[in-house]
């Protein structure tokens, strides 16, 4: 018997996303899978994986969420796979079309879209409640009739409970061999603190600039957005390769982790806020009911009120102050990652799904 072709579908997402490609590709086909990842861009083959270029995605929401979602869909099929993997909720109604084809379908739920569709800006605030209800509805049907629902947390996958025959657990943890753990001591770097990540509003970026006013040092934030400084407190570096980010990580002191209070971020597990802890450095971030909990048992992490400024300065100026602290922290973080929060036990779980579905 010839491998198990399995392909794996976006149209929404940016090329190799490291949850889709790093992680559940790349592990797929380092367990002898035949791995096929469809996505905008180029074709090309690396890390194993067959990527399948669909071409430049349009700017525009709509003709991406249309037009573009059926020619990834239509690249996908063209395969011929055993099982396909697909990542956003525009491709819900390809998932429909994939089993009726016969084939062994997974939706991967990275979020609880219904409740992040409530905080939607371009959907106008009156239409909100019935767009969610109606998305709901409607990913209950296809839920019901794949073969899987994985989720990236347990607050999503409850929602899915009752909804989709299958649910599991794929946890968007860090890969440990990635990150690199950084053991100098903390007196021997400036007073930096860093951000890593989408840049925008909904993620702090106003409030941690107005933050920074009142902090003896200065934020880094890497991601996508033009190279510029903003006075004399705040870098953009622009978008950064691993290598750059493990450099970023190995100059703070801290990170940062200030996102806006909207239902969908409450539960969310931020992949950042496992990265510095793996870097072994302390985190600054929203004091959201998921999120107080890993800066507890964890010991890495000091929790703020997310739109005050003056709460989130006095966190960061402490553990620039006190850099013994701040490295205890780094350290406590980087055990806690090492014991619960680390890629490989997820994998474990992937690739049961996968093994069970091949059978």
């Amino acid at each position: 018997m010839g491998k198990i072709k399995v392909c794996h579908l976006t149209s929404a997402h940016d090329k190799e996303d490291d949850r889709i490609f790093l992680k559940e590709c790349v592990s797929l086909a380092d367990n002898g899978y035949e791995v096929y990842l469809v996505e905008c861009g180029d074709s090309y083959v690396k890390n194993g994986v067959n990527i399948v270029g669909a071409g430049q995605a349009p700017s525009g929401r709509l003709k991406r969420m249309t037009g573009f979602s059926k020619t990834v869909f239509k690249k996908a099929l063209e395969l011929d796979c055993d099982i396909y993997h697909f990542h956003d909720p525009e491709l819900l109604q390809y998932g429909l079309k994939l089993k009726k084809a016969g084939k062994r379908v997974i939706f991967d739920s990275h979020e609880d879209v219904p409740a992040q569709i409530m905080d939607k800006e371009w959907i106008p605030s009156f239409m909100r409640k019935m767009v969610s209800g109606m998305y709901r509805n409607y990913e209950t049907k296809v839920a019901g009739k794949i073969d899987c629902v994985i989720t990236a947390t347990s607050h999503i996958e409850e929602q899915f409970k009752g909804r989709a025959a299958r649910t599991l657990v794929v946890n968007n943890y860090p890969k440990l061999d990635d990150i690199t753990f950084h053991e100098g001591p903390f007196a021997d770097r400036d007073a930096i603190v860093c951000y890593a990540g989408g840049i925008n509003e909904l993620r702090g970026e106003k409030t941690m600039i107005k933050a920074m006013e009142k902090v003896n040092g200065k934020l880094i934030m890497a991601g996508d957005h033009e190279i510029c400084d903003v006075g004399d407190k705040v870098h953009y570096t622009g978008k950064l390769d691993r290598a750059g980010v493990n450099g970023l990580y190995g100059s703070a002191v801290a990170g940062l982790c200030i996102l806006k209070p909207i239902e969908n971020y409450f539960y969310s597990q931020p992949i950042k806020m496992y990265e510095y802890m793996a870097a072994g450095i302390p985190f600054v971030c929203s004091d959201f009911p998921g999120w107080k909990v890993v800066a507890e048992e964890s010991g890495a992490g000091i929790c703020v009120e997310s739109e005050n400024c003056d709460m989130i300065a006095d966190a960061i100026n402490e553990l620039l102050s006190d850099r013994e602290k701040a490295q205890r922290m780094g350290r406590s973080g980087h055990e806690y990652v090492i014991s619960k929060c680390t890629w490989k036990n997820e994998e474990k779980n992937l690739l049961e799904l996968y093994s069970s579905l091949a059978g």
